[in-house]
Parts: structure tokens; sequence; C-alpha cells
């Protein structure tokens, strides 16, 4: 429930504001900012300013607040901080029957006012202007009201009659400052908490629909490829009855020795009998490969789904104690890797090229993984082009070009982890990674590039190790 016109006046009333010094202006939120004052008989003491919100108020209020900071400061609070820290406040008037409060202050360059304005609506807002009425900056800039710097302040007229509002029930024992910040504070950290709880358990959602997704992935391709043993068999029967297969043949009967029955095998007619047997067997290792591959993937992602319920678990749980449950909330969304992966996990290896992070993926499990969770879009991929090698790639930021410079930092870390590394001159080529697609089947880590570009470079192991720092380049 907002302050209503009266109730501010019962604040003013309390803070005695007239001779005080500005010593320090805080910027708390968006919305909110905290003028540290002093003087003799008090000391230091911190006035609380909201606006804009559904808990606006003026009051004092205590150390903790006033030290709670915004990570980047606006443009307004910059402005207070060169012009109205040190100034000495004069009067303190509220609009009769208005919520609106006008500060003077006494500067060396002459008289300034702050209007804080605690009204609904777009109306909300902290003004602050010189003796003329111009303002010179204000917290909420508000084209259609004339609301922006250089401008004349229009204020209204008082109100003849305003409206009698009733002041709250009193607590006892408190300054009525006292009991609106004790109260606002409370409303404060229950919608914070509400708000940070609807947003951890939005990710929650989102991060175990991609881990659920994947599990479901993992599962369809175990299915498929659970026939190794089959194809394995299939080959051997081929095997012993090779004999019987003629050229341009597209099928063979023969009795399977494990079960006694009678079995038709298709074959292709552009293979030879011994083609066949070693296609079979082929297919057989390579489903037996995806399939083992892909239960190993499945075991990972499912304790992957494991650690992020555990996680959100224990960030949404309710302990009573909301202080700490709002620490805990906001480590959650703030947290921008899967709590699934140790914050110190580092996968291949990293380094940069100007504004541009490089990373190396040396084996098939590394490239998978930065495949699947690091690299998307248009972010480039290098390798070497018909030779063993890692797999490069560069992380481009939105709406950048990646330089020849960056390219050549990245061909030549590709050549120098490559089998390759011993050439003069490499050929590799590069592509964006949305157009790396997993070969079907294939072994882990394995991808088939589309529109990829060619890229031949002289290699040079300095520019390399100028990067790395190192001169080991290995590639297993």
């Amino acid at each position: 429930m907002p302050l209503n016109w009266r109730e501010i006046e019962l604040i003013l009333s309390e803070l005695s504001l007239e001779g005080c010094l500005v010593q320090k202006v805080i910027q708390n939120s968006f919305h909110s900012i905290t003028w540290m004052l002093y003087d003799k008989s008090r000391g230091s003491f911190a006035l609380y300013t909201e606006t804009g919100t559904s808990e606006s108020r003026i009051c004092l209020t205590g150390a903790d607040l006033a030290k709670t900071k915004t990570e980047k400061l606006q443009r307004f609070v910059q402005f207070a901080r060169a012009n109205i820290e040190g100034a000495r406040i004069i009067a303190v008037v509220q609009k009769p029957g208005d919520r609106q409060v006008r500060i003077e202050l006494s500067r060396q360059q002459g008289t300034m006012f702050i209007y804080i304005r605690l009204f609904s609506g777009p109306g909300a807002n902290i003004i602050v202007t010189d003796g003329d009425m111009r303002i010179l900056d204000l917290l909420y800039r508000r084209p259609k009201r004339n609301e922006i710097s250089g401008a004349v302040l229009q204020d209204s007229e008082p109100q003849a009659s305003p409206k009698d509002y009733p002041i709250r029930a009193r607590i006892d024992g408190m300054t009525f400052n006292q009991q609106i910040d004790q109260e606002y504070r409370q409303q404060s950290l229950e919608s914070q908490l509400s708000e940070l709880r609807s947003r951890a358990s939005a990710a929650c959602e989102r991060q175990l629909a991609r881990e659920l997704g994947t599990a479901n992935s993992l599962k369809k391709t175990i299915e498929l490829n659970s026939g190794s043993a089959d194809l394995q068999h299939i080959g051997d029967l081929l095997a012993a009855n090779v004999h019987r297969i003629a050229a341009h043949q597209t099928s063979i009967e023969v009795q399977d020795y494990d079960t006694g029955e009678a079995r038709i095998i298709v074959l292709d007619p552009a293979l030879s009998g011994s083609e066949h047997i070693s296609s079979f067997y082929e297919k057989a290792r390579k489903a037996r490969g995806t399939h083992d591959n892909a239960v190993k993937e499945l075991e990972d992602t499912q304790k992957r789904i494991e650690k992020i319920r555990s996680y959100y678990d224990e960030a949404l749980k309710d302990t009573g104690n909301p202080k700490d449950d709002l620490k805990r909330l906001r480590n959650a969304v703030a947290c921008t890797q899967s709590p699934s992966q140790k914050p110190s996990e580092q996968i291949g290896i990293s380094c940069r090229s100007g504004a541009f992070p490089i990373v190396i993926g040396r084996t098939a499990k590394e490239n998978d993984q930065l495949l699947r969770h690091s690299f998307k879009g248009s972010d480039l991929w290098f390798h070497t082009r018909d030779c063993p090698g890692a797999y490069v790639f560069v992380k481009c930021p939105k709406n950048k070009t990646v330089p020849l410079e960056v390219m050549l930092d990245a061909g030549n870390l590709a050549a120098l982890y490559s089998k390759a590394k011993g050439s003069a001159k490499v050929n590799l080529f590069y592509t964006q990674v949305k157009y790396l697609r997993r070969a079907k089947d294939g072994p882990l880590g394995l991808v088939l590039p589309t529109h990829e570009k060619n890229l031949t470079i002289a290699v040079d192991r300095k520019r390399a190790e100028s990067l790395l720092g190192t001169k080991e380049f290995s590639y297993e």
C-alpha cells in the first residue's frame, strides 16, 4: 500500500532535515536511492527514497540497506554525486495535500531543488532543478511530460481541499519512519523471494527440458543400434557360406547354426562375397560403438538430471530464514553455468585472439562436449583437411565479423594440434558451427561439415606459442 500525503507529512515531521549535509548518494536499484546525511547531533544517517513501484516511500533506513548497491551507476546518480554531494539542506517542504516533497539545497554554485514525487503511475519521479525551475537532471526521463534536462519544470497548483486520508495503524515502540521502513522492507523481501522462486523454477524447467530431450534422443539411438550382435552374426553366417555367393546375387538362404532354422539374407548385388562379410562386420562395429557411446552419454545425462533436480530443490527450499533463502535464490538465478558441471572443470585448451575466445578440443569427448554445450550458430569451426587433428572453435560475438588475423591464429592452432604439425604448409577447412551435423552411426565427436571453405596457411609455431605460452603441441 503506497504512502498517502498524511503519512508522508508524519514521516517528514520526524526527520528534521534542515541543516543536514548531503554526504553521499547511493543507488540501490533502478527505482531507489539512499541519501547519506550528516548533522552534529545525529552523526551520519540514511534517508531512503523509492519511486515508481508499489513500495514507493521516503523514510529513514538502516545501514544494511544503504550498503546495497547496483553494479552500474545510472546517469542520474552520477550527476547527483558530482553536484549534490556536499550540499546542505536548507528547507524541506511538502506540497499541501499532495505526495510531492521539495528539498531546497544550498551549494557554492547557488540554490538547487530536489522534487521527490511519490505519485502512482508516470508522474513518479525525482527531479533536480536550479533556482529558476530549469531541470538539471532527473531519475526518469519522460519527454511526453516535458520532463527532460533543460526544460522548465511545470508544477501544478496545490489542491484547495485535499482528501483526508487515514494514517495506518501504528506499532507501539516505533517511530513512524521505523514502522514504514520495516513494513516495506518486509514487503520488498517477500516480493523478491516470490520473483526469484519463479525465475529459479523456470531455469530448472529449461535445464531439465534440455537434458530430458537429450536423454530421449539417446534412448532412441540405443534402441536403433541395439542389433550389433545380430549384424555380427550375419557376417559370421556369410563367412561360413561365402563359397555360395555368386556375382550380382541379391539374396542368399543359409541355415542359422544357432537356431537350426533357414534364414534369408539380403545382399547388395554390387558387392562381392568378401565385401558383404566386411560390410556386415563394419556395420556391427559402428552400431556397437554408437550403442556403447550412447549408453555412457545417457548415464552422464541422467546424472546431470539428478544434479539439476537436487540443486534446484535445495535452492527453492523455504527454510524460514528469508535472508538466507534470498541469498540462495539469487545465486541460483545468477548461475549461468549448469549446476551439474563443476565451475573449475575446463574442457579443451582455451586462449584468446584479441576479443575472440578460442578453444581447442583435442579428443573425441572434448569435441563432443564443446559442440553440445559451448559453441553454436555463427561460431567458427576449424579442422585440418584429410589429416587427423583437433577441432578448433572460435566464439563469435553477436554481429561481429571474425578478422583474418583471428582466423590465421585458429588455423595455426588447428595445424599444430594435428598429425600435420611438421609440415610447412597445411590445408584446412572451416565453417560455422550451425553447418556441422553429427555423422549418423559414426563415432563420438565425428561431424560432417557443409558450406565449408578452404584455408591454406604457412605454419607459424611462434604465432601459436604466443597465444598459448607453450612450445608443446601434441595430438593423440
